[in-house]
């Protein structure tokens, strides 16, 4: 019997035409936003209308786009300074994940002070715990990856240190997610196909984790049912708003677990490929799940059965053993079916690099290798970042 404990204080809202809500739930909570979005809505209809709902429910506004995948330290805290000098008293965050994180960081930063990198995960190292609850936070997917939109955290990268943390903390829940699948219909192929493998690795890393429970069980299997469901059709034909609608909600849901029971090996090495590499956060993943599952067994063998059914229903009834060994060729499968063909080597990672990047994965993100079902050392870290070169 595992004990089981859950918070999730976020108010989440999903559905076409969601957006339209944005206006009534800024002016209930605050009367000044600032509004950070991805810099591809910068002139676009969609912001223009944003915009002019809180001006119609008496929210005053400042704009920020300075947004770049995997976000930065600096400009994070640039984004707070600006945010403190005009004295906004509400967050808007809209776009990717990096929009996003950017957005709970600073909303963390105006209450508790300081810099975003002091509050981020480092093992061994100092980190500043918030005392204050953060500014009120309503945030906006526009892609169906992350999950931030559901999760106490934002990933950080520090190009100075050539290091990726994160903050983990319930301060930075937000406190509204408007999930409108119609924002999501422009999304290129591959973007789709990758930030997709992200919604599945969250919903399949939660899943096998040491930390889960019947609880995260249950969100995590329906999130990998839409996911199989409905990337393919994504990924063909972006207007199919249908598909768009589960994979956000199996994004929602995505997220919901891991805020729940966490990570583990995949984010623990897909993570510092992005501070090493800029690569992008779903890719990273793509480029190293295969070959973690295929290590990891025969250990979580049960659970990958069961994944492995989702996708594949004529092997219900087989033997275990037997269908948690076809999940590693049912991905690769899936990976041919939606155009994702990625490595560590080729999104740019040298060889000599790799003892540090070891080295980033046991500083930044020992948690989610604690959190792998299968015991891992520093030694099986390096020989796995080899097989995904």
């Amino acid at each position: 019997m595992k004990d089981i404990m859950i918070h999730f204080p976020t108010k989440v809202m999903i559905g076409e035409g969601m957006l339209k809500r944005l206006g009534e739930e800024a002016g209930a909570v605050g009367t000044k936003a600032f509004v950070l979005y991805d810099p591809f809505l910068k002139g676009s209809a969609t912001l223009r209308a944003i915009l002019d709902d809180l001006q119609k429910n008496g929210v005053a506004y400042t704009e920020f786009d300075d947004v770049v995948p995997n976000p930065r330290n600096t400009t994070i805290d640039r984004g707070a300074e600006i945010c403190a000098q005009e004295k906004c008293d509400v967050v808007i965050g809209i776009g990717g994940g990096s929009a996003i994180d950017s957005a709970k960081a600073i909303a963390l930063v105006m209450t508790n002070g300081g810099t975003c990198w002091e509050y981020t995960e480092r093992q061994n190292e100092y980190v500043h715990r918030p005392e204050k609850p953060s500014l009120p936070l309503i945030v906006i997917p526009t892609t169906a990856g992350t999950g931030t939109e559901a999760t106490p955290c934002s990933v950080i990268n520090n190009p100075s240190l050539k290091r990726k943390c994160t903050i983990i903390n319930p301060a930075i829940y937000p406190t509204v997610s408007l999930i409108d699948p119609s924002l999501m219909v422009s999304i290129p192929p591959l973007s789709t196909a990758l930030t997709g493998i992200d919604t599945f690795a969250h919903a399949f890393e939660a899943y096998i984790s040491k930390n889960s429970n019947e609880w995260t069980d249950t969100i995590a299997l329906r999130s990998i049912e839409l996911f199989a469901r409905s990337i393919r059709a994504a990924v063909k034909d972006g207007s199919d708003i249908d598909a768009r609608y589960n994979m956000a909600l199996a994004c929602m849901l995505g997220g919901w677990s891991i805020a729940q029971a966490g990570v583990t090996l995949p984010h623990a090495l897909g993570q510092p490929l992005s501070a090493f590499t800029d690569a992008p956060h779903g890719g990273t993943l793509a480029a190293c799940l295969v070959q973690i599952i295929e290590w990891t067994l025969p250990y979580g063998e049960e659970k990958f059965a069961k994944v492995a059914e989702i996708f594949d229903p004529s092997l219900i009834g087989k033997d275990k053993a037997q269908q948690a060994a076809a999940l590693p060729g049912l991905l690769h499968k899936l990976y041919e079916d939606i155009g994702v063909h990625v490595s560590f080597g080729g999104y740019g990672l040298k060889e000599e690099e790799i003892p540090a990047f070891v080295d980033l994965a046991y500083t930044a993100f020992k948690q989610d290798i604690d959190g792998h079902p299968k015991p891992t050392s520093r030694e099986d870290v390096e020989q796995l970042v080899h097989q995904c070169m």
